[in-house]
């Protein structure tokens, strides 16, 4: 980041708060604190300030003030980028992407409240909203990066001459996403359906009377592997094409942060997913995807090398 550079980190500030916000959103699903304002939207229980409020109306209307925070935040990362950089600067781009997805996360919120998707409710209507909201948060968390990162110095993307590297990228971004998906279906169905034991959840999947929800919770670990598997294949294949030192660090971290994530995953079932682990384990999985966003960004900034084939590679003296 360049010296002085305090747009930057405003940038990086809005990273950490958007965090924060979704963090809470979480909870606020983790709880069943949805319905807490009621099918009011943007008013809570009818009114601007609700009086004598429950904990269910407390914790949703927090949650609605952070992320109507959150969107002045993004307002204010808007004005500045146009007031800082010229007309077509990659910054200013990302700025306004951001207000966009920004909006459409409020838009897809409210929704979920005027619709009834809050709660107990376990409706195929829910649940598709839900996987919309997943998206388009992740969406608004990489612009936010991406944003921050050009403001820090970062080289725009270049696609042409990076041949499969963008393609193999591509496939682990919508990988993540397929994978944060089913990670959201899943946490709705413990929320909602929430087993005695482990091998109950694991009796109920199979039964022809449970919820669809119950009978989809085994996609979720099952599709974590094949993703662990994709990454160690997408790790080995820039080691080779992309050699410097940023790419290998991003590359590092991300199979950290997925060995951590997976083995959060492990222990979330095992204690039959507490609130304070479902939020450790999505805490983990935002890092996760910001990794994988810089390692995007870094390594289509930089061009990629032929790599040299085993056989005529240098062998070391003695």
């Amino acid at each position: 980041m360049r010296k002085g550079n305090g747009f930057a980190r405003y940038a990086w500030a809005v990273v950490g708060y958007v965090l924060l916000v979704i963090l809470w959103g979480a909870f606020v699903r983790a709880t069943g604190s949805g319905a807490g304002c009621g099918s009011h939207w943007p008013l809570c229980n009818g009114e601007v300030v609700p009086r004598a409020p429950e904990v269910e109306t407390l914790i949703e209307l927090s949650h609605r003030l952070t992320s109507a925070f959150s969107g002045l935040l993004v307002i204010g990362l808007l004005v500045w980028a146009f007031r800082r950089y010229p007309r077509g600067h990659r910054v200013r781009h990302g700025a306004v992407l951001s207000l966009v997805f920004m909006l459409l996360e409020g838009a897809i919120g409210a929704a979920l409240v005027l619709f009834e998707w809050v709660a107990h409710d376990a409706s195929l209507g829910r649940v598709i909203s839900m996987a919309l909201h997943l998206n388009n948060t992740l969406i608004l968390v990489a612009v936010l990066v991406l944003t921050a990162w050009w403001a820090s110095g970062g080289p725009p993307l270049r696609l042409r001459g990076q041949g499969e590297t963008a393609w193999l990228l591509g496939a682990a971004v919508a990988g993540m996403l397929v994978l944060g998906t089913t990670g959201a279906v899943t946490a709705l169905g413990d929320t909602l359906f929430r087993p005695e034991s482990l091998a109950e959840g694991l009796q109920r999947h199979t039964s022809d009377t449970a919820h669809f929800l119950e009978r989809l919770r085994l996609w979720h670990p099952l599709l974590a592997v094949l993703f662990g598997a994709y990454l160690l294949f997408l790790a080995r294949h820039l080691v080779l094409v992309h050699p410097g030192p940023a790419v290998q660090r991003l590359v590092r971290a991300v199979l950290l942060l997925f060995s951590i994530q997976f083995l959060g995953g492990l222990i979330n079932v095992y204690l039959l997913a507490p609130v304070w682990m479902q939020l450790v384990h999505l805490f983990v999985a935002d890092l996760l995807w910001i990794a994988l966003v810089l390692l995007g960004a870094a390594t289509l900034a930089t061009p990629a090398v032929e790599p040299v084939p085993p056989a005529l590679q240098p062998r070391s003296a003695g």
